[in-house]
């Protein structure tokens, strides 16, 4: 049987200064992945791998790139419906410097992790 599954990289580049806004305390950005990271993980379970990492760009924007996996690709339209992923996107859109850079497709070779060796 074939694997059905679907890797997904998200890339948020991420307007001057807001990475790290400060609203109520928190920083905004930041804390609602968290808070989105929380709610996929415990209500969404053919999301097999949902996190994100910080990096920059070439012209030194703050960038976040979200590393996911879904079971397969019914189970990334059913998170994209969501209305958490929905919340953070309309929450977001404001602190970013463009849309989403959204890469996906079918894994091709290597290991995702040692224990798969």
């Amino acid at each position: 049987m074939a694997d059905e599954s679907l890797h997904l990289i998200a890339t948020l580049t991420v307007k001057e200064g807001k990475l790290e806004q400060v609203i109520d305390n928190f920083p905004f950005l930041l804390e609602a992945l968290k808070v989105i990271t929380a709610t996929v993980q415990q209500v969404e379970p053919d999301v097999l791998r949902y996190f994100a990492f910080q990096t920059k760009n070439s012209e030194g924007q703050d960038q976040l790139v979200m590393i996911e996996k879904y079971a397969n690709a019914d189970a990334h339209k059913a998170h994209i419906a969501t209305s958490h992923f929905q919340n953070f996107v309309e929450q977001a859109k404001d602190l970013l410097a463009g849309p989403l850079d959204i890469k996906f497709g079918p894994f091709v070779v290597g290991y995702e992790s040692k224990a798969n060796l």
